[in-house]
C-alpha cells in the first residue's frame, strides 16, 4: 500500500507538468502562427513606394493588408505629423505592448521545464528510499527482484523529469524563434516608414515659400 502511494504521489506531479506543458504549448503555437505580416508580394509593393518616395501609395498597401500589427500601424499613422523622435517613441511603445502578447504565458513553459527535473529527481530519491526499505525489510539474502521494483521508479521518474524539461525548452526556442523573426519584419518596415515620413517632410520644410 505504501509503495503504490509513493509511486502515485511521484507521477502524478510530472503528470500535471505534461499536461501545462502540452495546453501552453498548443495555445501558445496556435496563436502565434496564426499572426500575419505582410505576404512577399505586398512587403516588395510597399518598399518600391518607399523608395520611390510615394508613402501615400505605401501607406495605403500597409493599411489593405490584413497585418496583425495594424494597432501599430494606426499609432504610426497618429503621429505622422510629429517628429519623428516621438512617432518612434510612439511605434516602440505599441511595439512592446504587441511583444508581450505574443509572450504571453510563454515563462510557463520554462517554470515547467525548470521544475520537471527536480520533481524527477525528487522521484528517484523516494524510488531509492523505497529500495532500501525494501532491503532491510527482506530475510535472508537480497533477491535482486526485491530492490528492482525501486530502482525502476527512480530511473522513470528522472528520465520522464528530463524528457518533460527538453519538450519544453525546445518548444520554447522554437516559438520565440517566430517571435523574434515577426518583431523584426515589423520593426524593420515600420522604422522605414518612419524614416520615409521624415524625409518626406524634411523636403516639403526645404521648400522655398510661395
Amino acid at each position: 500500500m505504501l509503495a503504490d502511494s509513493l509511486s502515485i504521489a511521484t507521477a502524478i506531479p510530472l503528470l500535471l507538468c505534461s499536461v501545462f506543458a502540452l495546453a501552453i504549448a498548443i495555445e501558445r503555437i496556435g496563436f502565434v502562427l496564426t499572426r500575419k505580416g505582410l505576404s512577399q508580394h505586398q512587403k516588395q509593393a510597399v518598399l518600391s513606394a518607399l523608395n520611390k518616395h510615394h508613402t501615400g501609395d505605401a501607406l495605403a498597401t500597409l493599411k489593405a493588408s490584413p497585418t496583425s500589427y495594424q494597432s501599430v500601424i494606426e499609432e504610426m499613422v497618429n503621429h505622422c505629423d510629429n517628429s519623428k523622435a516621438i512617432r518612434d517613441e510612439a511605434i516602440q511603445i505599441m511595439l512592446v505592448r504587441y511583444a508581450n502578447q505574443l509572450q504571453k504565458r510563454m515563462s510557463g513553459l520554462i517554470t515547467i521545464a525548470s521544475l520537471a527535473p527536480m520533481l524527477g529527481l525528487l522521484g528517484t530519491i523516494i524510488g531509492l528510499m523505497r529500495s532500501f526499505r525494501d532491503i532491510g525489510l527482506s530475510q535472508g539474502p537480497v533477491n535482486p527482484s526485491i530492490v528492482a521494483d525501486g530502482l525502476w521508479q527512480a530511473l522513470t521518474t528522472t528520465a520522464v523529469g528530463m524528457v518533460i524539461a527538453v519538450f519544453c525548452v525546445f518548444l520554447h526556442a522554437l516559438i520565440n524563434s517566430r517571435i523574434r523573426h515577426h518583431l523584426a519584419d515589423a520593426k524593420d518596415l515600420l522604422n522605414l516608414f518612419s524614416h520615409s515620413l521624415e524625409l518626406k517632410s524634411v523636403c516639403k520644410s526645404s521648400q522655398p515659400a510661395g
